[in-house]
């Protein structure tokens, strides 16, 4: 790989430093040099006596550059590049280039049409030995390319998912991270014709249209990928739990405990994570006699007991284990936890619900009180089923009245959830503690929609999806091991804020007499030290 290197011109009696960079000419088919930038007047052996005075003339480019300075020093340390370079058995360039395109989705997202100008006017081709000026948006295409050829038997290379698996070994060779991973979906709008993934479903903001998935798994302790692939839109959440299981399997990452949120949980996806050697965290969804007779076994005085509690930042819930039967598996961890807040918030909406419903109302409230209580399926109470609802159908002016049972079970219950976990030597504070550590993924996915800008998508071609969601998956490492390292220094500062407070460190281009020159603006003091201590400092001289 060409690296940038230090050379000394004498000019009379002065000596003045330069730093090239070598790089192959494919039209003259011999290797050249090129100049990055003028050091400064310096002495024989190349020790610079001062910084160098330039008059600028015009302005040609700036470009903001904190955030990109700041990934660059990530992925330096993560040794991404040479890693991409390996696994896509491409050289150094083309290497350069899938940086890039991963500098590019962790800051501005430009398009490929303008991504050769928006290198040219920063200093990725002095980072990134790049020669800026053959750079044109189908050098792009090929990158993309790369990570998911056709090969000659006619079946698509998986070396995106490859190139994941090695940056996922680089981050766990580094660290030491708890046990659990955090897995979910996230769904995209998509914007264009057509691409297989893109299908009618429900969007992030709750409606129908036409959306692409994406399924991550991510580490408990720092939120490091291991792992993200693109799904079909209209695709239920659990049914890409057998399919990551297996991978993770594959890759030889074991003795994980996952924790996956209540839409995909199901006996058979229980079992299979079970069969490839994980275990299993999860909220227990819906209501039916089983999960009612669990939720009701002990009573607020053995329930609510100081060997029980956890605080959280809302306030204290009580959490009690217990090993049984749930699924139709014979030995599950059972946890009955019960939220204070939401116990008396239920409680005090029901009460208040059945006083008015025994005193006059119009029949716009009663209507309204009649779903809010909800009569229950008397085909269900036939058969013996659960059948949820306070009310039952009977003879009179209402056409319903209240079922004392159907309350007092709903009383037992009152802001009580079950939570599961297939490890029996969880104890109840400890797998709330595991499940609900769980936001971290949901964090994961509002940094990769804002700052890391995953939408909105436009690929039409299945290979291409592939592609990016590796690009995604090295920008949202980037982001994570950058905050990881921030938080050495600023336990208490966000990453969110340091790079908002690196938004006017700008890299500038300027005519000087009959050149081109490029130089930093000035930083002050604390973005000085933000740039240190994430490592950034060392890429961009400081005046």
């Amino acid at each position: 790989m060409a690296r940038p290197y230090v050379e000394v011109r004498r000019r009379g009696d002065c000596f003045y430093a330069y730093e090239r960079v070598p790089y192959w000419d494919p039209v003259r088919k011999q290797g050249r040099s090129r100049t990055l930038r003028f050091l400064g007047p310096c002495t024989q052996d190349g020790k610079i006596l001062g910084t160098p005075k330039i008059a600028p003339k015009t302005i040609q480019s700036s470009l903001p550059v904190g955030r990109l300075l700041v990934f660059h020093a990530a992925a330096e340390e993560l040794g991404v590049r040479e890693r991409a370079r390996q696994v896509l058995e491409v050289d150094s360039e083309v290497a350069g280039q899938f940086m890039v395109l991963v500098y590019n989705q962790a800051t501005d997202r430009v398009g490929d049409e303008h991504l050769p100008g928006w290198v040219r006017a920063g200093p990725l081709p002095r980072l990134l030995s790049l020669d800026g000026e053959q750079l044109t948006p189908e050098s792009f295409a090929r990158v993309r390319s790369a990570l998911c050829p056709f090969r000659s038997e006619k079946v698509w290379d998986d070396r995106w998912l490859r190139l994941q698996d090695a940056l996922t070994r680089a981050w766990r060779s580094k660290i030491r991270e708890p046990p659990g991973a955090y897995y979910d979906v996230t769904k995209v709008a998509y914007h264009g014709w057509a691409n297989p993934y893109a299908e009618v479903g429900h969007d992030a903001n709750g409606g129908i249209s036409m959306v692409v998935g994406f399924g991550m798994v991510v580490s408990e302790g720092h939120h490091h990928p291991y792992l993200c692939r693109p799904l079909p839109g209209s695709q239920h959440d659990s049914v890409g739990v057998g399919w990551t299981v297996e991978m993770l399997r594959a890759r030889g990452y074991e003795r994980l405990r996952l924790v996956m949120d209540r839409g995909m949980i199901s006996k058979a996806n229980v079992e299979r994570a079970t069969e490839e050697g994980y275990e299993l965290v999860g909220l227990v969804k819906g209501w039916d006699w089983e999960t009612i007779a669990l939720a009701s076994r002990w009573s607020e005085t053995e329930l609510e007991r100081p060997e029980h509690v956890v605080s959280t930042s809302r306030g204290a819930v009580y959490a009690r284990a217990i090993t049984t039967s749930l699924f139709g598996l014979p030995r599950l961890r059972v946890a009955v936890v019960v939220n204070l807040r939401r116990k008396g918030e239920e409680r005090e909406g029901r009460d208040q619900a059945l006083q008015e419903l025994e005193g006059a109302v119009s029949k716009e409230r009663l209507a309204e009180l009649e779903s809010h209580l909800r009569v229950q399926n008397p085909k269900l109470r036939k058969k013996g089923q659960y059948a949820p609802g306070l009310l039952v159908r009977s003879a009179g002016r209402r056409g319903f009245q209240v079922d004392p049972e159907a309350v007092e079970r709903d009383r037992g219950r009152d802001g009580r959830f079950l939570i599961f976990s297939t490890d029996l030597s969880l104890s109840g504070p400890e797998m709330y503690r595991t499940y609900f550590a769980r936001d971290g993924i949901e964090k994961v996915f509002r940094t990769g929609k804002g700052e890391l800008c995953l939408a909105p998508l436009r690929y039409r071609r299945l290979d291409r999806l592939n592609a990016y969601a590796t690009i995604f998956y090295t920008a949202s490492l980037l982001w994570s091991w950058s905050e990881q390292t921030l938080k050495r220094k600023w336990p208490e500062r966000s990453l969110v804020d340091a790079l908002r407070r690196l938004e006017t460190v700008s890299w500038v281009r300027f005519g000087a007499g009959k050149s081109v020159r490029e130089w930093p603006t000035q930083i002050d003091g604390e973005q000085k030290a933000i740039l240190s201590s994430l490592g950034a400092s060392r890429y961009m001289p400081i005046p």
